[in-house]
């Protein structure tokens, strides 16, 4: 993950041996290819992003800030170059490649989804999170978002998160605020007059 990280699907067989203080030959004993090592790789990486951070527990303004904080930390630290691999079509088009963007997508949209359900509810939402709700937490708590941010707006990963908990504070009470309304508005039409 470190190699990968440091210098994305380019790094080498030889490096990773080499930083796991192994021989090329051992990492192939496990591994029948370079596309193979890597997609195991991404596995680990979207399995580490995917850790858990702090538990909810009473207070949902805390946890948002502090699970944006992590989530942008490890978009930099464990993803690194690779975000770009990850994340680019490529041309270079394999098997293992396409199961390496099958692999992220998934790992996105379950992660994403479970994040946004943990928010809506805690802060009182009923049923399903709106589909708009999940998709600003899919945009928010992108590799994207963390990478432009960084890159071109020089902030960190601490600012990024929170400034990213302060809009999905805002977006998720706003979509509560909206059901709530809209349950009101249909017990009223439902409700005889006086």
């Amino acid at each position: 993950m470190e190699v990968v990280a440091r210098r994305g699907f380019d790094a080498t067989v030889e490096e990773i041996a080499q930083t796991s203080g192994v021989s090329p030959r051992t990492i192939f004993r496990h591994y029948t290819s370079h596309d193979r090592l890597i997609l195991a790789t991404v596995n680990d990486i979207f399995e580490a992003c995917g850790r858990p951070a702090e538990d909810l527990g009473d207070d949902l303004d805390a946890w948002l800030e502090s699970i944006a904080v992590t989530i942008h930390t490890r978009n930099i630290e464990i993803l690194g170059d690779a975000f770009w691999d990850i994340h680019s079509p490529s041309s270079k088009t394999s098997e293992v490649l396409s199961e390496v963007t099958a692999v992220r997508r998934e790992s996105r949209v379950r992660g994403v989804g479970y994040l946004t359900t943990v928010a809506w509810q805690a802060a009182g939402g009923r049923d399903e999170p709106p589909r708009e709700l999940v998709l600003a937490f899919g945009l928010y708590f992108s590799a994207f978002a963390t990478q432009a941010l960084t890159v071109d707006f020089n902030q960190s990963p601490a600012r990024i998160g929170s400034l990213t908990a302060g809009l999905l504070r805002m977006l998720l009470w706003r979509a509560v605020e909206d059901q709530q309304t809209r349950e009101g508005d249909i017990e009223s039409e439902v409700a005889p007059d006086r």
